[in-house]
């Protein structure tokens, strides 16, 4: 073959010895290229996969988050029976179990007259009581301190005494009178209610 045209940037080595570090370099480049093509695909397909993933835990959180604003008052709910449950297991545990004693008080109140009334009735949860009874005439009252002091009334009692009295009305026609007494009750046993 005949040459129309001088190289003249080239000189005549050997290229043979260029030509295969050029194969080499091009056998690298797509070796190269094809483990960042199987790379990409393996991020491109795992990319896809976490994004299936996360659309359903969104999904799931949206209806997660609905039944819970659909149980929000349902939960509220619960929360006030659970206070109130709180509350009444305090309140027993302080309760004075004050029925008995209250019966116990009345049933006294009403051996001695008739017309003696119950006004106020406040008891502890160690029997320590104060009650305060009322009287509409004064010849009933009188009668009543003679009961007080009699043994009907006394053993239902560790101690009590006399607090305070009052008369209380507008005119001597119209008076009330009234006794406050403290004390602490005998014990009830649960077996005698």
């Amino acid at each position: 073959m005949k040459k129309t045209k001088l190289n003249l940037l080239t000189s005549r080595e050997n290229y043979q010895g260029i030509e295969k570090i050029f194969a080499f370099i091009r056998i690298f480049f797509f070796i190269q290229l094809s483990i960042l093509v199987v790379l990409f695909a393996f991020l491109f397909i795992s990319a896809i996969n976490q994004n299936s993933k996360i659309g359903n835990l969104l999904s799931q959180k949206e209806s997660f988050l609905e039944s819970l604003k659909n149980k929000e008052g349902n939960e509220a709910q619960l929360f006030y029976i659970q206070n109130k449950y709180q509350s009444l297991k305090d309140f027993l545990k302080e309760d004075a179990r004050s029925l008995p004693y209250y019966n116990l008080l009345n049933s006294a109140l009403s051996k001695s007259s008739e017309s003696a009334t119950l006004k106020s009735f406040l008891i502890s949860k160690n029997r320590d009581v104060t009650f305060t009874v009322s009287f509409a005439h004064f010849d009933e009252l009188l009668s009543f301190f003679r009961f007080i002091e009699s043994d009907k009334f006394l053993s239902n009692f560790e101690k009590v005494s006399l607090k305070s009295f009052s008369a209380l009305g507008d005119s001597k026609e119209r008076q009330n009178y009234e006794l406050a007494f403290t004390g602490r009750f005998i014990e009830l046993h649960e077996a005698t209610n």
